[in-house]
């Protein structure tokens, strides 16, 4: 565990402030939910996220739905892409998602097409910025937007009625999942 040589006191009800360097870094937003863990004398707080359940049985039905179209398919919790399949795989799988997608995330439009390059999809450096196109729908469960579900495909390549379609239903079916 890294310190970060910041003190802050207990307030009379018992808050205590996180410092906003801190929660940028960590993304955390306002209103989100932390978990508390406890082991002897230390206290420590993580991101409540429900993206474990969310990387599980988006893993198992996004393999199975690239089976059959052949075609580059991701979801993301509120940070970071946490499950994907296809070409693109490599490219997008376990980074953090752009501050673009963040926007969209929490725009909570039904579904958009755009195209950029990966770093308008997500945060990495580390390969050529080739353009893609991309469609994406919210994850939304109980009123909240939790994640994206995103079809990544190649600047030349167009999307279908049916790519859209795929997309949402993929998204309705995580909302459900989580819900229950």
């Amino acid at each position: 565990m890294k310190t970060t040589g910041v003190v802050r006191r207990i307030d009379d009800l018992g808050r205590i402030v996180i410092p906003k360097e801190i929660r940028k870094t960590l993304r955390i937003r306002d209103g989100e939910s932390l978990e508390f863990f406890v082991d002897k004398e230390t206290i420590t707080l993580r991101k409540f996220s429900t993206s474990a359940d969310l990387s599980d049985v988006s893993q198992a039905l996004l393999d199975t739905i690239c089976t059959t179209i052949n075609k580059s398919i991701f979801v993301t919790d509120r940070d970071k892409i946490v499950a994907g399949s296809g070409k693109f795989k490599k490219e997008f799988f376990n980074y953090n998602i752009s501050t673009q997608l963040e926007e969209y995330l929490f725009n909570n439009e039904n579904l958009v097409k755009s195209s950029g390059t990966i770093n308008e999809i997500v945060d990495n450096n580390d390969i050529n910025s080739n353009e893609y196109k991309y469609i994406l729908s919210p994850i939304l469960a109980e009123g909240e937007t939790i994640g994206l579900v995103l079809m990544i495909s190649e600047e030349s390549k167009s999307f279908t009625e049916e790519d859209e379609h795929i997309v949402q239903i993929i998204a309705s079916f995580l909302a459900k999942y989580l819900e229950d």
